[in-house]
């Protein structure tokens, strides 16, 4: 399989979450991770997220110049079955192009620098990352970051389609059984179904802590 190089990059609370109870957002990184993330996401031809994240945060995904000399904002995927993104939605302004990535036809109107792609679902009602990580690589995107939310993470890493896995927790709590945490989802079956890791580097960041993973062969 032809797929682009995924990297995975989250933050995440000391005890694995990655929002409030209510799902809005809160800050977690420290100003070392956030430059770290921009300067990863400087480095990759497309950054994605699912409708989730959208609706929650409305992030722009895009590059700041104060943290990164001479941006490149990366594409931006957008992972939403319905079509539903809002039209005041920051992903959908001109600062970089946009891909809707559905399952359906749509026909609502995003915009000029805005592109529909239709990809089939898979058996559990999500989208078919397979067919989309080909049909990525097909139009030249050679390095993909995903960044939330919790679901489509847990998703990639669940089918095996990452190479890294960037994880920076900082040191406080935030509680709650219903609170996002960094891979929702419905979770594996039994023990011999476990995802096993290789931790390739573990380092302080700003107040709290870096560890970089990659998937055990």
């Amino acid at each position: 399989m032809k797929k682009p190089y995924v990297i995975i990059n989250c933050a995440m609370s000391a005890d694995g979450k990655l929002a409030l109870p209510n799902r809005n957002q809160i800050k977690i990184s420290s100003k070392e991770d956030i430059e770290r993330m921009y300067q990863l996401r400087n480095n990759c031809y497309a950054v994605l997220v699912g409708i989730g994240t959208v609706f929650s945060d409305n992030p722009k995904l895009t590059v700041k110049n104060k943290y990164v000399k001479n941006p490149k904002n990366p594409i931006r995927i957008i992972l939403d079955s319905k079509c539903r993104t809002p039209l005041n939605s920051y992903v959908l302004d001109n600062s970089s192009k946009t891909y809707i990535i559905t399952s359906q036809k749509c026909i609502r109107k995003f915009g000029i620098n805005i592109e529909i792609i239709k990809c089939k679902k898979n058996n559990e009602g999500y989208i078919n990352l397979k067919e989309l990580l080909v049909e990525l690589k097909s139009r030249g995107i050679n390095k993909l970051m995903v960044e939330g939310g919790s679901t489509v993470i847990w998703n990639f890493i669940k089918h095996g389609f990452f190479d890294d896995l960037y994880v920076y927790t900082a040191p406080f709590l935030i509680g709650g059984k219903n609170t996002p945490t960094m891979a929702d989802g419905l979770g594996i079956d039994d023990e011999k179904s476990k995802i096993l890791l290789n931790i390739i580097e573990m380092k302080r960041l700003g107040g709290g802590f870096l560890i970089h993973y990659k998937p055990k062969k």
